[in-house]
């Protein structure tokens, strides 16, 4: 055989591509039991995550539920010309852009608060205490929660009027106080939630930085600024670009829970006008056009803020 030929790129390729293979065939054989798991977890994505994507092709058709996806005729851009015409679309848009800063300024950073905080706890007990009471909310449905806050608020039977009296208002009424009580609730069901991911990776940072920083004079307030902020900066990072992410799908089910006719000025959010004008006004096509106008939003926010996080020499999510 020509040794020339053997020395060839294309020979040599093949002969290393072999062993390349065979070691990735045989971790696959080591792990077989961990590729078996996955399978039902992308079985579930494939069919409710995937397939589903093919709806999108609602927002450019007159979908009608005789014709179908593949009967019903194709329209172009034509819902979402009358989506940007639409004064509605844009009021549920402007309350979800404020209701997202909102709450971007208050689940993001108080969360981070609360995790220093309890990480300077030195009782054990009462650290572990705290971190569950504030935790166990997540786990509360919002209609739950919804009951709750409004048999609690409930200007003729609930414990505000029976305090207050006359001076008790209904809050769930009025505009101007709807984004606070939307702001406070998710605030109490849902910090403690992002508070348990960060206790934990402040308990990932190695002990021997604190120490070299107590024998260099450090003080409590040095310490958690120069040690136990920057050991968690990854994290914190990756847990903005999430919210970003989902900043405009942020809060149907609360909102759903919450809101009423008398507060939609300010409290009705795309997801609910999305709900209410596909089954209430069983405008399909349309809804599915502010859907998708939607998710092309949080999209192109995600790419963003990952480039952006990457910027600062911080690792992404992809």
């Amino acid at each position: 055989m020509d040794t020339e030929a053997l020395q060839s790129p294309t020979v040599l390729g093949q002969t290393q591509a072999k062993p390349g293979l065979k070691r990735r065939l045989g971790r696959i054989a080591k792990y077989k039991y961990f590729y078996f798991m996955l399978i039902p977890v992308l079985i579930w994505y494939a069919i409710f995550c995937y397939v589903p994507m093919y709806g999108i092709t609602m927002a450019f058709q007159d979908f009608t539920m005789s014709k179908g996806f593949f009967h019903s005729p194709f329209v172009g851009l034509k819902h979402f010309k009358e989506l940007f015409a639409e004064e509605d679309f844009w009021r549920a848009f402007w309350n979800t852009v404020i209701i997202a800063i909102y709450r971007l300024l208050t689940q993001f950073p108080m969360p981070i608060l609360i995790a220093l905080l309890l990480n300077e706890v030195r009782h054990l007990k009462f650290r572990k205490s705290v971190q569950t009471i504030i935790y166990l909310p997540h786990f509360i449905s919002w209609v739950i929660v919804a009951s709750i806050f409004i048999t609690f608020f409930s200007p003729e039977t609930g414990i505000i009027a029976a305090l207050f009296k006359d001076q008790a208002q209904d809050v769930l009424t009025k505009p101007e106080a709807f984004r606070s009580v939307l702001v406070l609730t998710d605030l109490w069901k849902e910090a403690g939630f992002a508070t348990v991911i960060y206790v934990a990776a402040m308990a990932s940072i190695n002990t021997e930085h604190y120490e070299a920083a107590v024998m260099d004079g450090a003080g409590r307030w040095s310490l958690v600024w120069n040690v136990t902020i920057p050991g968690i900066r990854n994290v914190i990072f990756i847990m903005f670009i999430l919210i970003i992410g989902k900043v405009l799908t942020w809060g149907f089910d609360q909102v759903y829970n919450f809101y009423n006719p008398m507060v939609y000025s300010t409290g009705d959010i795309l997801d609910t006008y999305i709900f209410r004008t596909a089954l209430g006004d069983n405008k399909f096509s349309f809804a599915a056009a502010a859907g998708l106008l939607k998710s092309v939003i949080c999209a192109a926010l995600l790419i963003i803020s990952n480039r952006i996080v990457k910027a600062f020499g911080q690792e992404g999510v992809y």
